[in-house]
C-alpha cells in the first residue's frame, strides 16, 4: 500500500493549520507528494444600472493575486524540503476537491472536518460532508479538539477499525489490514451490538453470553471471507460512542471505517457513520 499524492485541502483557517503536521508526518512516511489545494469563492456578482449589466463590485483579479500569494506562502516553513505542488481552484469547495482529486490521481484526501467545541456532536463541515460522500479514494478527517491535537501525528502504532456485520465490510477490513502491515501497526476490529448493557435483558447471564458467540462466529466467518486475522473487539451500546471510548482505550492513533457506510444506506453503522467522525478523539481514515 502507498500514497503517492495526498491532496490537502486548506482554507488557511487555524484547524487547517492544525493538520498540516498529520499531512507532513503521513507525506513523509510514504514518501508522498502533497498536493495544496485553495478553492477560492467569488461573490455573486449584481446587476449594475443602466446598460452595464452583470457586473462585479470586486475585483476579481486583485482576489486571485492575494489568495496566490498567500497559498505560496501558506506553511512554507512546516513543509520545507518536501514535494508539495500548491493549486488555486475557484469554485464550489467540495465540487473542486473532488473533482481535483480524481484529476490529480490522489490516494488520500486529508482534511479537517472543522467540526468543535458543543457543536461536535451535531455537525460536520458541509466541504467535509460532501467530499465523505463524493470522494473516490480514502479520506482522512480530523476533528479540531484538544483531544485530537494531543496526539503525535508521527505515530501510526496502533489503529482500530469499526465495522458491522456485513459482507460489504470485507473490503474494509482487508485494507485496514494491509494498512497495518505497511506501518507496522497493530489493528483490532470493533463491532457494536445494539443495546444498553445497563437494561434488563442484558443483565441476563446465558442470553448475553449467546450474543457474543452469534457475534464472534459471524466474524469468523467474515473474516475468512476477507482474507483477515484481525482481533475483534465486541462491545454493547451506540456504536459512535463506543468507538471514542475504545480508541482512547486502546490508545489508538487512528480509527477505520468504511466511507461505504456513508454512501449506501445499508447496515446500523452506515447511519452512524458521520457520528463516529465527529466523536472520534483521534483522526479517522475512511475507505
Amino acid at each position: 500500500m502507498t500514497f503517492e499524492r495526498i491532496l490537502f485541502p486548506v482554507d488557511f483557517s487555524e484547524q487547517s493549520s492544525s493538520a498540516a503536521s498529520f499531512v507532513k508526518a503521513m507525506a513523509n512516511r510514504f514518501q508522498s507528494e502533497v498536493v495544496m489545494l485553495n478553492v477560492l469563492e467569488l461573490p455573486p456578482v449584481w446587476y449594475g444600472a443602466g446598460d452595464s449589466g452583470w457586473v462585479p463590485p470586486f475585483d476579481v483579479d486583485e482576489m486571485r493575486d492575494e489568495a496566490t500569494e498567500k497559498l505560496e506562502n501558506y506553511l512554507s516553513v512546516e513543509f520545507d524540503g518536501m514535494k508539495v505542488r500548491r493549486i488555486l481552484a475557484e469554485g464550489d469547495p467540495a465540487k473542486q476537491i473532488v473533482c481535483h482529486a480524481k484529476a490529480h490521481q490522489a490516494d488520500l484526501i486529508m482534511m479537517p472536518t472543522h467540526g468543535y467545541g458543543p457543536y461536535r456532536s451535531m455537525l460536520l463541515g458541509s466541504v467535509t460532508a460532501k467530499v465523505l460522500h463524493d470522494a473516490e479514494c480514502p479520506v482522512w478527517t480530523g476533528v479540531h479538539t484538544p483531544e485530537f491535537t494531543s496526539h503525535f501525528p508521527q505515530n501510526f502504532d496502533r489503529m482500530i477499525c469499526a465495522v458491522d456485520r456485513n459482507h460489504h465490510d470485507t473490503r474494509v477490513m482487508r485494507w485496514a489490514s494491509e494498512f497495518g502491515d505497511t506501518l507496522g501497526a497493530q489493528v483490532r476490529l470493533v463491532y457494536v451490538m445494539p443495546g444498553d448493557p445497563g437494561i434488563h435483558e442484558f443483565t441476563d447471564r446465558l442470553f448475553r453470553e449467546q450474543l457474543f458467540k452469534n457475534a464472534g462466529e459471524a466474524f469468523e466467518q467474515l473474516q475468512r471471507q476477507a482474507g483477515t486475522k484481525l482481533d475483534v473487539l465486541l462491545r454493547l451500546g451506540k456504536p459512535a460512542q463506543v468507538v471514542h471510548d475504545e480508541a482512547i482505550a486502546e490508545e489508538a492513533n487512528l480509527v477505520i471505517v468504511g466511507r461505504g457506510v456513508i454512501q449506501k444506506a445499508l447496515g446500523r453503522l452506515r447511519s452512524t457513520s458521520y457520528a463516529i467522525i465527529r466523536q472520534s478523539p483521534c483522526p479517522v481514515i475512511s475507505v
